[in-house]
C-alpha cells in the first residue's frame, strides 16, 4: 500500500471548471479556462467526494475524502483528507502548486505519525488507491507544451461547445476539452496519446442546480478503455468562498491539525 501512496501526485483539483456567461469573442482558449477557474471555483473551496473504482462490473475500491483548496495569484494550496475506508482514514496529502515551478507534495501516514515528501514527476501515478492521476486534470491546468487553442465547435449532450485542444509536453499526445458556450462548463475531456489512441475520458454525467440557478456537476466518471476501468466521482457537498484554516495548509501541521473543530 505504501508504494502506491508514495507515487501520489496532483489530480483532484480541476475536475470541474465554471464561468459565468461572458463575451467570448475576445477570449482565447487559455483565458476561457482561467476565467472558469477564477470566477467559479473562487479563491477557496471545500468538497466532500466519494470515489468508486470499477473493473468491468467489479468494485475495486470505494473511498471517501475531503478536498480543500486555497487559490492565490499564481499559486494553489490543496489539502486532501481520507475519511473512508478504515485503512485509509486519517491519511492526508498537502500539495503546493506555483506557476513556473514543479508542484510539491507531502503525505501524512497516521499509522506512523510521519510526514514524507512525494515524487510528483509521474503523471500517470495513482492517487491513494483511487485510480485518479495527474493526467485527469492536465487539460485544466496545462503545464508545458503549446498554449490551448479552440479547434472547432460541436454539440454534446444538448449543449453547444467549444472544443479546446491542449498539446501535452514532449509530444506525448493531447487533451481535448468540450466547454459549453453558454456557461463555460467543461462537460467532457479526453486524453489522446501520440498514436491517436484515446487513453482516458472524463465526463459529467449528472448535474444539479444551485439556489442561485447555476448548474453544478453532481457526478462525473472517468473511463480508461484499455484497462476496462471506470472511476465514479460523486460530490456529496461543495462550499465555495470559505475561509480555509491555516493549519491544513501548513507543511508542519497539516497531518494532525483538527480542521473539523
Amino acid at each position: 500500500m505504501f508504494r502506491t501512496y508514495k507515487r501520489f501526485t496532483l489530480a483532484l483539483l480541476g475536475l470541474v471548471l465554471w464561468c459565468v456567461p461572458a463575451d467570448l469573442c475576445a477570449l482565447t482558449a487559455q483565458e476561457i479556462l482561467d476565467q472558469g477557474a477564477k470566477q467559479n471555483l473562487g479563491d477557496s473551496f471545500r468538497i466532500a467526494l466519494s470515489v468508486k473504482t470499477f473493473k468491468a462490473k467489479k468494485l475495486l475500491s470505494d473511498q471517501v475524502l475531503w478536498l480543500m483548496a486555497r487559490i492565490d495569484q499564481g499559486a494553489a494550496h490543496i489539502f486532501v483528507d481520507f475519511d473512508a475506508p478504515p485503512e485509509s482514514k486519517g491519511m492526508r496529502f498537502l500539495l503546493l502548486v506555483k506557476d513556473g515551478q514543479d508542484p510539491k507534495a507531502l503525505m501524512y501516514l497516521p499509522a506512523t505519525g510521519r510526514t514524507v515528501p512525494l515524487a510528483v514527476d509521474e503523471p500517470s501515478a495513482d492517487i491513494g488507491g483511487t485510480g485518479l492521476t495527474m493526467e485527469d486534470i492536465q487539460g485544466f491546468m496545462p503545464k508545458g507544451g503549446d498554449a490551448p487553442e479552440i479547434v472547432r465547435e460541436e454539440a454534446l449532450d444538448g449543449r453547444d461547445c467549444y472544443v479546446i485542444r491542449v498539446k501535452l509536453p514532449n509530444g506525448a499526445g493531447e487533451r481535448l476539452l468540450w466547454v459549453s458556450k453558454n456557461d463555460l462548463l467543461v462537460v467532457k475531456s479526453q486524453q489522446v496519446d501520440s498514436a491517436g489512441t484515446v487513453k482516458r475520458i472524463f465526463r459529467v454525467v449528472e448535474f444539479f442546480k444551485t439556489d442561485q440557478g447555476k448548474e453544478f456537476p453532481r457526478e462525473e466518471e472517468i473511463l480508461i478503455p484499455d484497462k476496462n476501468i471506470r472511476i465514479q466521482l460523486r460530490q456529496d457537498s461543495a462550499v465555495f468562498g470559505i475561509e480555509i484554516p491555516e493549519g491544513v495548509m501548513d507543511p508542519e501541521k497539516f497531518g494532525t491539525f483538527n480542521w473539523r473543530g
